[in-house]
């Protein structure tokens, strides 16, 4: 438990708005770039497993809680040690389809 409280204390905070979407058909990746080019990567089934709920159309893409409270997850990079702290907050979250890579 201390060492995931270092890792969340030493992270760069980003929010859901700061993320890029890229639709793979029935799964969507939320991703950030890393300082070192490569990305911190969240899916939606993992956001499914988290209790969010995630609805799509044309144009945006929306994330819902079921929890009334906000919340954090701690992202590491693909490549190397940095990781960043994803907050999410307690009403719902919409992106711009035009995040996409």
């Amino acid at each position: 438990m201390m060492e995931l409280r270092q890792d969340a204390i030493g992270a760069e905070d980003v929010t859901f708005e700061d993320l890029m979407v890229e639709d793979a058909n029935d799964v969507v990746e939320f991703l950030y770039q890393c300082r070192c080019s490569d990305y911190y990567s969240i899916d939606s089934l993992e956001l499914g497993k988290m209790g969010f709920v995630l609805s799509r159309d044309r144009s945006t893409t929306s994330l819902q809680s079921r929890n009334a409270l906000p919340a954090f997850v701690v992202l590491p990079c693909g490549s190397c040690s940095l990781k960043v702290r994803l907050f999410f907050n307690a009403a719902n979250t919409t992106l711009q389809r035009d995040h996409h890579l």
